[in-house]
């Protein structure tokens, strides 16, 4: 199947009342990755707004490296290329981290999340060694159990772990769904 297929039958998939219901979860939180081929990543990008545009769901769409940005509006873009020229980008990174894993990104997400029927969480290419994915859901889980999520992964999931832009393994990650 061609990501096109794969795009067209998912975005079918997601209208349907069992999905909306969430039926036939198993008591599991509903949560989902959509993976794909990174080189698709372009398409993929286009193809989520327009759906979601499109579609008469409630969907909030998010990119994490938007979120991350907003996080650090104080700085700036600007600011934080400046500290990257002077201290480094392994320092740089050091120093956002706390800022990302004190759940402040989660607590957002919450808040996005309600009032929505489905949450798409784009650009987890574009955070790469900031945000890992299962760490993400993993936070999740206390802040987003009635809305389904799903995470648009430029890598591969096969149920057990992920490996983003299929190069780089996480640690396993089993409770999303394959969609």
């Amino acid at each position: 199947m061609d990501i096109q297929q794969k795009l067209d039958r998912f975005f079918e998939e997601i209208q349907k009342e069992d999905f909306l219901q969430m039926r036939g979860l198993g008591n599991e939180v509903p949560y989902f990755i959509f993976d794909y081929k990174p080189e698709y990543e372009l398409m993929v990008r286009k193809s989520v707004q327009y759906f979601a545009d499109k579609i008469n769901l409630n969907i909030k769409v998010l990119n994490l490296f938007e979120m991350m940005l907003d996080l650090f509006e104080d700085i700036g873009l600007d600011g934080l290329k400046q500290h990257e020229e002077e201290q480094g980008t392994e320092q740089l990174l050091d120093d956002m981290r706390p800022t990302l894993e004190d759940e402040t990104l989660v607590d957002k997400i919450g808040e996005e999340a309600q009032d929505t029927q489905i949450l798409f969480i784009t650009g987890i290419g574009s955070v790469f060694q900031l945000i890992r994915t299962h760490e993400l859901l993993n936070q999740l889980h206390a802040k987003v159990t009635n809305t389904p999520v799903i995470v648009f992964y430029p890598g591969e999931y096969t149920g057990q772990g992920l490996s983003l832009f299929n190069r780089f393994e996480s640690n396993g990650y089993y409770r999303a769904f394959s969609i």
